[in-house]
């Protein structure tokens, strides 16, 4: 999914929008860049989706007996429900609201120690709705910095004749690179200003927000 629109491009880099970007264009970078950022942000989706029997990573707390569910997708809107499962038989587990974290999808049920005498390997099965009902601003920034530099390094690039220098975007595992014949400029890592604080944006919402 795309998450900036062509409006929001421009308003956050100052972009002028010319002849030479139609909207068709600028939307095309926008959804490569965007698929690009979603992958680097693993684990958050960013639009509500209900995510049905998901096993889950869980376990009893030594001291406590409490069941702490670590889930797979945030953030959290809901819960549905959450069963432990053994061998094929379900039992359903009781939630509250209260014992939800919404921010980094978990959940915390005080005292399930009786599962500690459960032989039999069990596992955790929760159904759930999660995501973010709108972008997050960082997030929202760091994409409109990340399709700006995609398009001047291509923009650099095409103005060359081919030789020079390399210039380059990179999110996450992801990196474009160009050929261009603007050594002479200086501007090796074109849009590397606009790369770090992408970075930094990103990794902020990650600090902030899912763990």
């Amino acid at each position: 999914m795309a998450l900036i629109t062509v409006a929001e491009l421009i308003t956050i880099t100052n972009f002028s929008l010319s002849g030479d970007y139609d909207e068709s264009y600028l939307e095309s970078k926008i959804n490569t860049i965007s698929a690009h950022v979603e992958a680097y942000c693993l684990g958050t989706l960013f639009s509500p989706q209900e995510i049905a029997d998901e096993r889950n990573r869980s376990y009893v707390q030594g001291r406590t007996g409490d069941l702490t569910i670590r889930l797979r997708y945030a953030p959290l809107i809901s819960v549905d429900s959450i069963k432990y499962r053994v061998g094929s038989t379900d039992t359903a587990l009781t939630i509250d609201t209260a014992d939800l974290d919404l921010v980094n999808a978990r959940v915390y049920l005080t005292w399930y120690g009786p599962l500690w005498r459960v032989k039999e390997k069990w596992i955790t099965v929760t159904t759930y709705t999660a995501g973010h009902t709108t972008i997050p601003d960082l997030v929202k920034e760091a994409t409109a910095l990340l399709v700006r530099e995609a398009i001047d390094a291509e923009d650099q690039a095409n103005s060359g004749s081919g030789g020079g220098t390399l210039v380059s975007y990179r999110i996450g595992n992801y990196e474009e690179r160009y050929s261009t014949a603007a050594a002479e400029t200086g501007n090796l890592g074109l849009g590397t200003q606009r790369s770090l604080l992408a970075g930094q944006y990103l990794k902020k919402y990650r600090r902030i927000g899912v763990k």
